[in-house]
């Protein structure tokens, strides 16, 4: 997957509630819960190609390069949300 094509799958979720995984290649799925005190604030490519995730508590990078699928489910609590 592209950095471009990540950034464009989460950039519409800066500000929202619910939960994000991402399927990375060798190492399995990458998550993280984004609450009503811990949104994602926002996420951009950096020179080196890499992705940049941040929240008000902390950030994630991400090579895109090993990056499968994008997955978000609105209501983690409430529901068991999608499985890749």
């Amino acid at each position: 997957m592209t950095s471009e094509a990540i950034r464009d799958l989460l950039k519409p979720l800066i500000g929202r509630s619910g939960s994000i995984s991402l399927d990375v290649g060798r190492t399995g799925q990458i998550g993280f819960v984004t609450t009503e005190n811990e949104k994602l604030t926002s996420v951009e490519v950096r020179p080196d190609g890499l992705v940049r995730m941040e929240r008000e508590t902390g950030w994630a990078v991400v090579d895109p390069g090993e990056v499968v699928a994008v997955a978000r489910d609105s209501e983690p609590k409430a529901s068991a949300g999608q499985f890749l």
